[in-house]
């Protein structure tokens, strides 16, 4: 009986050893509002996945700054999935059609910016 136990307990021990790496990472959500992400600064690590949920209403686009990932035609309602890996640009950005100041491009589009932060989150005074 005593055998038994020892032998689960250490399956069990093996077992979350084995899984430790995967256990570190987060999911996080963004969301996609109609004129910016939210948040529009997330603190991430490499293996972090992040879920882009659009809720503007209007079918979207997000893409990195330097072309190295997007998704397009992201529809009203729907998500899409990023890994995160340690050399992703920080910065990615979304086109939303209307809008008014100095960041509307000649077709009348507006360019929303968000960020991802690979340093830490900042410290919370409690003070």
């Amino acid at each position: 009986m005593l055998n038994k136990f020892m032998m689960r307990a250490a399956v069990t021990a093996a077992a979350f050893a084995g899984t430790t790496g995967a256990a570190t990472a987060e999911e996080q959500h963004v969301l996609m509002m109609d004129y910016a992400f939210f948040p529009e600064v997330s603190y991430l690590e490499a293996g972090d996945v992040v879920v882009f949920e659009n809720i503007s209403g209007e079918t979207r686009d997000v893409l990195s700054n330097n072309d190295t990932w997007g998704f397009t035609q992201i529809e009203s309602g729907t998500s899409v999935t990023l890994q995160i890996t340690e050399d992703m640009p920080t910065k990615y950005f979304s086109m939303v059609q209307g809008g008014a100041g100095d960041t509307v491009d000649e077709d009348g589009n507006v360019r929303v910016v968000g960020t991802m932060n690979f340093s830490g989150a900042p410290q919370i005074d409690e003070d």
